[in-house]
Formats: C-alpha cells, structure tokens, sequence
C-alpha cells in the first residue's frame, strides 16, 4: 500500500490572499474550496477527482526570480495567452516544441505560473 496517493495542495504566496482569490477565481473560474486564518484554497469544479489544490497563503513579500511553483493545463494556449495579455498580465512568448506548447506568465502577485498544452489531448 502506497503510504501517500495524490498531490493534496500546492502552497502559493500572496501578498493579499482574498484579491488573489478572486483573480484567479475570475481568470480561471476556480472555486473557493476553504478559507481559514488569510489561507484561501481553490479548486476547478470540472477536474479529476483527487485533484490538487492551490492554496493561497499570506506573505509578506514574493521572490520575482523564483522559478515557478505549478503548471496549469490549457486545452487552447493561445487563447489563454490571449486573454492575460488582454488583461495586461505578463507572459513570456509561447514556445512550441513539437506537439507541446509552454509559456509562464505572473499572477497578481507576482509570481511565476506555468501553462502547458499537449497537442492530441492531455
């Protein structure tokens, strides 16, 4: 018997755990899962079951020249990366390698994210 089975939450700082909630809450349309102590935790309602959490928590400062924490799926990295630069997010260029596409932006915090796309599904 496995001794752990899943990823539980990925731990993700910001500076104001309630506005980064609601951002990626609006960009992403994740769902508030708890919310305890400045903690928020967020979920996608479609996903697998077992899937991880991102849990924002309080922090006093974020390192801009950390390398990223999580990767999120895209079924359509252009449009994804269409619609953070229409809100004036930060992105890197989309870099495609065969069938996978990849490019990391900021949240509104300030830190890194990843977006992945494997052609033919994922």
């Amino acid at each position: 018997m496995a001794l752990a089975t899943r990823i539980d939450s990925i731990f993700v700082p910001a500076i104001d755990s309630a506005a980064a909630a609601a951002w990626y809450k609006r960009m992403f349309g994740m769902n508030e899962i708890f919310e305890s102590a400045g903690y928020v935790g967020l979920g996608f309602a479609e996903g697998a079951p077992g899937q991880a959490a991102l849990t924002l928590y309080p922090a006093d400062s974020i390192d801009r020249d950390r390398h990223y924490a999580f990767n999120l799926y895209a079924p359509d990295a252009e449009a994804l990366h269409a619609a953070l630069a229409d809100e004036g997010v930060e992105a890197t260029a989309i870099d495609n390698r065969g069938p996978l596409k990849f490019f990391e932006f900021r949240d509104c915090s300030g830190n890194w994210v990843g977006v992945c796309h494997m052609g033919g599904g994922h």
